[in-house]
C-alpha cells in the first residue's frame, strides 16, 4: 500500500511511519509538498494534518478532489479535537474523513491482499 502523509510536526510524522512500517510512506512537512506529490503519483491513501505551512490540510485536499491522479484516493485528516460542525461538513463535502492520531496507530494492523 501506497501512503502519503502530510504534517508540519516531524516527531508525529515519523510516528506514522513508524505505525505504517509495512507499507510504503511518502511525507512531507507542508501542503504544498505534498499537493504536488499527489499530483505527480498515485496513493492508496492520503493521511495530513490541518494546520499545514504555505497550503492548508483542507486548501491541499479541496486541490487533490479537483486536479490530481488522487481524485477518488480515502483522504484522512488528523483531528485535533477542536473540530466543529464547520469542519465535518467540508470534509462531508471533500469526501474526507477526521480520525485521531491513536485510530492512525489502530491502521498498522491491517493487511492488504
Amino acid at each position: 500500500m501506497k501512503v502519503l502523509v502530510v504534517h508540519r510536526q516531524q516527531q508525529i510524522l515519523q510516528n506514522i511511519k513508524a505505525q505504517l512500517q509495512n507499507w510504503y510512506v511518502e511525507s512531507y512537512d507542508n501542503g504544498l509538498e505534498g499537493l504536488l506529490a499527489a499530483k505527480l503519483s498515485y496513493f492508496d491513501l492520503i493521511l495530513c494534518g490541518q494546520d499545514l505551512p504555505v497550503v492548508t490540510g483542507i486548501e491541499m485536499v479541496r486541490s487533490i478532489r479537483n486536479l490530481s491522479l488522487n481524485q477518488r484516493t480515502p483522504v484522512i485528516l488528523l483531528a485535533e479535537g477542536n473540530e466543529t460542525k464547520e469542519h465535518w461538513r467540508i470534509m462531508n463535502s471533500l469526501n474526507a474523513n477526521l480520525m485521531t492520531l491513536e485510530e492512525v496507530k489502530e491502521m498498522k494492523d491491517l493487511s492488504i491482499e
